[in-house]
């Protein structure tokens, strides 16, 4: 698809995510920081990104994190589900990462869309929801958000094994997008009470 709009001039947008980077640290990536992923889906994306660059033509390659939304799986879905069938739930407490709705990256990819029609550039940039939080403080909101009882306990990454290791640090600085665009990290408070209110509809 990459070459295809090569071929034709036409600009190519690409999501790609955090889990290109391995995680380490407490500071935002940036996007020129070095890459290092930690498992095959890291990978994957990664090497998608390389054959999107390699097409040569015009592109944004747009890295995101922790998408969420009214639609499909995903953490506010599955809260949603377990806040209202149990009293307690143990979520993740040492992963950090920005929340961000499905919405404001259709929103962000229009927007540069339209300018990378008009002569932008693209490049690789960051979008993350605002602001960094934990698995387990995401999942206070989204209770408190839908009017649920249900508890959170903070546990660590290691009492939580996944079959694909998921890196601590999800922070992304998004800081380039926003010069290039005029793109500003979406407030994930916003996005979450809108796509609660989606779901009661």
């Amino acid at each position: 698809m990459a070459r295809a709009a090569a071929a034709k001039g036409v600009p190519f947008l690409h999501i790609s995510t955090d889990y290109v980077f391995d995680g380490t640290g407490d500071q935002p990536f940036v996007p020129g920081h070095a890459t290092g992923p930690l498992g095959a889906y890291g990978r994957s994306k990664l090497k998608g990104e390389v054959g999107v660059r390699a097409a040569g033509g015009p592109h944004l390659i747009l890295r995101t994190s922790w998408v969420v939304s009214a639609h499909g799986a995903n953490f506010v879905k599955t809260m949603l589900r377990l806040g209202g069938e149990r009293e307690s739930l143990n979520v993740v407490a040492d992963q950090i990462g920005g929340p961000t709705p499905a919405a404001a990256i259709a929103d962000a990819l229009l927007t540069a869309a339209k300018a990378m029609t008009h002569g932008a550039n693209g490049g690789t940039h960051h979008f993350a929801g605002s602001p960094d939080t934990s698995w387990a403080d995401f999942a206070r909101a989204i209770m408190a958000e839908a009017g649920l009882s249900c508890q959170i306990r903070d546990i660590p990454s290691s009492d939580y094994p996944t079959p694909a290791r998921r890196p601590l640090n999800s922070r992304l600085d998004c800081s380039a997008l926003d010069i290039a665009f005029g793109i500003r990290r979406p407030d994930w408070h916003v996005g979450l009470r809108d796509i609660v209110q989606e779901l009661r509809a």
